[in-house]
């Protein structure tokens, strides 16, 4: 049963206050439901009174509301840690790869979500081991170049076999969720968000005979970098950074960890693709 939910928003649009303050409205009139912030998002929208601290967050809530977009989701996944709560993604702009929900339909999905009446949808996640450290990624992890423009050697191994060493600006390590994502930016597959699979996907690579390669989920990636002369960087989902020297190791496998996400009822991957990427067909004469 849902009494507690952890609330997500994205501070930068000029209607989040609005927002908000609907949201309590509609919330109160249901029922009584608990609503919580972070803390400093509580204090930032003049919301105290709703302010929590992460442990709380993760420890109370029984359904997670990510109000904003696919940045607003990913956040709301690296606070909630390792609870597999469902999540509501609701994107203010209009569809988007992970909120999929709009701002219009909000309130008709969340009535049906309150009553129980939905279908929840497991995405699988990565993990990144660098320097004992364990990080966490839904869409990628990502090593790129500086700011100088200098390519960068990353020598790749998978299951202790060497596959080759890519030299360009950088390497995405994408989950199928996260194939939508940078990896597409930089011309990796689009692969179907419910299947099991890794993505590597170069970025500019220096020799035009590289290409991105799908590998089996349970695959377990070894990254070794060989640059001395370039600030080489880390992300895990763009939410997290981390420096990396020369000969650093960064593991990249499966994760145990799933997310449960909240589907729309009568809208599949496919018409999110048609609409985010204006897959239109050809017009008529």
């Amino acid at each position: 049963m849902i009494k507690t939910i952890a609330l997500f928003i994205n501070p930068n649009r000029k209607d989040t206050v609005v927002v908000l303050k609907e949201l309590r409205e509609w919330l109160a009139q249901q029922g009584e439901y608990n609503l919580l912030l972070e803390e400093a998002m509580a204090t930032q929208l003049g919301q105290k009174e709703l302010g929590v601290k992460d442990a709380s967050l993760r420890d109370n809530a029984d359904l997670v509301i990510a109000l904003g977009g696919d940045g607003t989701m990913l956040h709301a996944v690296r606070v909630m840690g390792d609870k597999e709560i469902p999540i509501l993604g609701v994107h203010f702009g209009g569809l988007g790869f992970l909120a999929e929900i709009t701002q219009q339909e909000l309130y008709g999905s969340l009535t049906d979500v309150l009553k129980g009446k939905f279908a929840l949808e497991e995405r699988m996640m990565l993990e990144a081991n660098i320097l004992n450290t364990l990080y966490k990624a839904l869409n990628d992890v990502v090593i790129t170049k500086g700011n100088l423009a200098r390519v960068i050697p990353l020598k790749v191994s998978i299951d202790g076999e060497y596959l080759t060493t890519y030299v360009g600006d950088g390497l995405i390590v994408a989950t199928p969720t996260g194939s939508t994502a940078y990896s597409l930016s930089a011309g990796g597959p689009i692969v179907l968000p419910g299947m099991q699979s890794i993505i590597l996907t170069p970025i500019c690579p220096h020799t035009l005979g590289v290409r991105p390669i799908v590998i089996p989920h349970l695959s377990k990636i070894t990254i070794v970098v060989e640059s001395d002369e370039e600030e080489v960087m880390l992300t895990i989902d763009g939410q997290q950074g981390v420096k990396l020297n020369l000969y650093d190791e960064v593991e990249v496998r499966y994760a145990e960890r799933t997310i449960k996400l909240i589907k729309p009822k009568k809208r599949s991957f496919y018409e999110v693709l048609r609409t985010k990427l204006k897959w239109g067909g050809r017009l008529k004469e």
